[in-house]
């Protein structure tokens, strides 16, 4: 069902967005994976593979989201509210190098090489397309409380598999910093959210004293703690208000657009090393599959 569901949006992309910005697209999809030709054994899956990096990855700076994230926000009246949160949902894909660690009839269970995160996979026809220890391109959807591929896969031999970790690591090692600064600034987050959230306990019952106080010098020395109350509050809001504008930094331009960008050059790289292949039996894998 999900693939039908993409058949259907990617027809409608390829009618709405004009052709000369998908053709522009291409040949910067080209530059790093090479040129495709409709002779070549892997035309379809590669042109179907562009596709997608130019729908959920050619991110958009003056617009901040993707072509997909826009085709459907300025379509929204073109389907019904249930097709639209569908739709929705698919922009939020996982692109990522592969490996599969378990192949049963209608599941595959994969690593992601990139998070070293487990995915339990609905593949009907898992044992026709992958084996134990396969590498791969691939990109993950999840849908109806489940997780399925998209159909299109770049398949990496074996005797590449040490050099492709080995450039996932350098990747991995340069993104490690960000997400550790991330998990620093949210836990101080949850720190000082804590802070305001006492802080504005002892206004409220501070207030309710002073409401319920008559004598005069009383009232004063209560106003006099509540004004610093107060700044001590503002002191709080604005440390939350910088912590929560860093962790967006982080976790949208660095982590999701600049590191999509390193991923997704790398695994473009790949899928040109791999065409190669494709088109040169004669010549030495290692020859191929290097720096």
């Amino acid at each position: 069902m999900l693939r039908e569901i993409l058949e259907q949006l990617f027809e409608f992309a390829a009618k709405d967005i004009p052709s000369d910005q998908i053709l522009e697209a291409k040949k910067a999809y080209q530059k790093e994976t090479g040129e495709i030709y409709e002779d070549d054994n892997s035309y379809n899956s590669r042109m179907a593979l562009f596709l997608e990096w130019y729908l959920f990855d050619d991110y958009i700076v003056e617009k901040a989201q993707t072509p997909l994230e826009t085709l459907i926000e300025e379509n929204s009246d073109a389907w019904d509210s249930e097709k639209l949160e569908i739709y929705k949902s698919i922009t939020k894909s996982i692109q990522g190098l592969f490996i599969a660690k378990k192949v049963k009839k209608e599941t595959v269970k994969v690593i992601n090489l990139f998070a070293d995160e487990t995915y339990l996979v609905q593949e009907k026809d898992s044992r026709l397309i992958f084996r134990k220890n396969d590498i791969f391109q691939g990109r993950l959807i999840f849908f109806q409380e489940q997780f399925h591929f998209t159909g299109n896969f770049c398949f990496h031999p074996e005797k590449t598999h040490k050099y492709v970790k080995q450039e996932v690591k350098i990747i991995n090692k340069a993104q490690a910093g960000d997400r550790k600064d991330l998990v620093r600034i949210k836990k101080r987050l949850l720190k000082e959210n804590k802070s305001l959230k006492n802080k504005k306990a002892e206004i409220e019952k501070l207030n309710g004293k002073i409401n319920n106080t008559e004598a005069e010098n009383k009232i004063t020395k209560l106003k006099q703690k509540l004004s610093l109350l107060n700044e001590e509050k503002n002191s709080f809001s604005k440390a939350i208000q910088e912590l929560e504008s860093s962790a967006y930094t982080l976790e949208h331009d660095k982590i999701r657009i600049e590191g999509n960008k390193q991923i997704n050059k790398l695994i473009n790289k790949l899928a040109y090393m791999n065409l190669k292949l494709e088109r040169s039996r004669q010549i030495e894998i290692s020859d191929i599959y290097k720096n």
